[in-house]
Parts: structure tokens; sequence; C-alpha cells
């Protein structure tokens, strides 16, 4: 019974429509819903909450002043989504805004796929349903036909999945050594709201370029998130891997991409992870590793590399050293949020300085005059 209605809403094509305006709602929900089934809500996180509980929705139209989250806000959740089918959902902007150009170009820019101006026509607002909704199907059924995320010529996360069942199952039947990278690009999201989403696209292009160039024959190189990438490479040598990581992250450091006449610059962290011969490990634990890695990374700061070694089946933690010097610099640089989330860390790692303080010193430190 749930198949067949699965695939009757596969065929019929599911749509969300969130709109604060009841006169909206009820509109388009009597022109739509011959044709389609359809989701309707009133605000942008309410249709958040949706499309994240529910893959089958094929389209989303939605408007743009909306309480507790915004049309705006609601486009670009979707489009730095971690989850490859959220990111790459169509997006259809419905507004009556006295701006229209201005909008427009805005929306745009945050990735939305269409536009329709308020009031709609009835077959104009059904065309765009149906266009969207099919192509949203073949897209799909491509995508899940296909381990290769479509923008950067990756492997995409089903690929992933694919490849390291089978390195890691080599590894462990040959007892040979496996290492897993994950990279972030620092900041990335908030660059997105600042550029937008072609220009970002550009950058995570060149990035996956830049990766694809510097592995070996036998390595693989996925996208594994909006800003992530995946880097496995089978039977690699722990000292190779840092090396490569390294290299990586000052190669995306030093190259810079304008746009819109501004040079924009951009980093890279990473988290390794690592299995040594005979110590036979599972993906979950590779992977939650390197992952464990890079927030050890980010920890210290941007565009830096950490390691955890798997020698057990058991995460070996690794203690993450703050960098004191860096802590500094991003508060000059007007970054006191990262100092902010790691005063525990570093307060800790100056603790036998502190120590060593007389009383008067303590005092003209936390007076903020000189000794």
């Amino acid at each position: 019974m749930t198949e067949s209605k699965s695939e009757d809403t596969q065929a019929r094509g599911k749509i969300l429509l969130a709109d604060d305006s009841k006169v909206v709602r009820l509109t388009a929900t009597k022109i739509l819903s011959e044709q389609f089934d359809l989701v309707v809500v009133e605000d942008g996180e309410e249709a958040w909450e949706k499309i994240c509980a529910d893959e089958s929705i094929h389209v989303i139209f939605t408007d743009l002043g909306m309480p507790k989250l915004d049309g705006y806000g609601l486009i670009q959740r979707i489009r730095q989504s971690e989850n490859e089918g959220i990111r790459n959902q169509p997006i259809i902007v419905i507004t009556g805004a006295a701006d229209e150009e201005d909008v427009k170009r805005k929306v745009f820019e945050l990735g939305a796929t269409d536009f329709i101006s308020k009031p709609f026509k009835s077959a104009e607002l059904v065309a765009r349903a149906e266009a969207h909704a099919s192509y949203r199907r073949d897209k799909v059924n491509l995508q899940k036909s296909a381990d290769i995320d479509l923008l950067t010529g990756t492997l995409n996360r089903n690929g992933i999945n694919q490849q390291l069942k089978k390195d890691l199952s080599f590894a462990n039947r040959h007892g040979e050594n496996m290492a897993v990278i994950i990279f972030e690009l620092d900041d990335f999201k908030t660059l997105y709201q600042r550029i937008g989403e072609a220009a970002a696209n550009r950058i995570i292009k060149q990035t996956a370029t830049k990766m694809l160039s510097a592995i070996r024959s036998e390595d693989s190189v996925g996208r594994y998130g909006f800003e992530k990438f995946i880097a496995i490479l089978p039977m690699a040598k722990t000292e190779g891997v840092v090396i490569l990581a390294k290299r990586l992250c000052e190669q995306i450091k030093s190259f810079k991409i304008t746009i819109g006449g501004e040079a924009i610059s951009i980093s890279m962290s990473a988290g390794i992870s690592t299995v040594r011969k005979g110590s036979p490990a599972t993906i979950k634990e590779l992977v939650h590793s390197a992952e464990q890695a890079l927030v050890n990374a980010k920890k210290v700061g941007s565009g830096e590399v950490q390691i955890l070694k798997l020698e057990t089946a058991q995460l070996a933690e690794a203690a993450v050293t703050i960098s004191i010097d860096r802590l500094l610099e991003a508060i000059a640089a007007g970054k006191p949020e990262m100092a902010k989330n790691q005063i525990a860390s570093a307060l800790h790692q100056l603790a036998p300085l502190i120590a060593l303080m007389s009383k008067e010193q303590k005092q003209h430190l936390l007076s903020g005059n000189e000794p």
C-alpha cells in the first residue's frame, strides 16, 4: 500500500508551497491540487522542517515576506544544505514586491530557480509546476543511477559510500593502510551569503579541480557536503597523507578568485583519519574519526590540518594545541567569535604560566594595565 502511494506521488509530483497569505494558499491549492500532491505551510521555518522530513517533494514555491524565516533565509538554507537532494531542489519565488527587478537579482544570486509575480495566472502556475516537477523527477532518477556529483564531477554521496566499502574491504582483507581526509572551505556559508550561488559554485568547482589533479590514480575524491570534500586514500602512508592535505590547503589559500571586481580569498581546513596495517576498522569509525579531526583543525584556526589515528576499532582521541597567536590575529581581524569559542582551551593551555604569576601581576592582567 505504501509502495503504491509512493509511486502515485512520484507520478503526480509533490509541491511545497510556503506563503503567509491565506488567500494565496487557498488560490494555489485550488489551482494545483488536482494535478499534484500539495504541502501547504505558512512560514519558512515550517517549510524547512517539511523539506528535511520529506524527500518526495519535487518543487518548492515560496513567498519572500514570511514570519519566523523569510523566503531569502529559506533559499539560503536549502542551497547550503549538507543533503545533496535538498540542495538541488527547484525553488520558485512568488512575490508581489514593488521593486521587482532588485528582488529578482537578489533571489537569483541566492540560488532561486524561477520567479513568478503576484497576482499569478492559473496557467502560468501550473506550467511552471509541471516543468520543474518533471525536470526534478528526471534528475533524481539520473542521480540514483549515477555516482557523480553533477557540479564538480567528483563522487556524490552514493559514490562515496560505494568507494569506501570497496577500499576499506580491501584494506581490512589484506591488512593494508588506509586514510580518509575530510576538507572544508572555511566560513564558506558566510561567504556564500555575500557572493551568491553562481560565484560560490565557481569556487567549489575550482576546489574540486585542484583536488582531482593532486591525488593518485588509485585515490578518490567526493563532494561530502555543501562546502566539504572527502578524499579516500587506500594503501597510503600517514606521512604522505599529511603532506597531501597540507599541500592542498596551501594551494586553496594561495589562489584568488575575482568576483565583481573584488578579489576573494579563501582557506580550507582538513581532518585526517588513518588506519595502519592489521587494524581493522569500519566505515563509520573511519569517517567519524576524520570528522573529529576536522573539528580539531578548525579549533586551531583556519587552514589547519589535524590527524586522528585508528590503531584499533576505538578512536584515538588527540589533544589539540590552540595557537594563541592565531587567536590574537582573529581578534585583530575583527573575528572575536573564534577567540571566544577557544577561551577555555586557551586558558587551560596557559594555566602553568598563570600559576607562575605574582598576585600583583594577576591584578594588572585583570585590570588591563601594563605591569
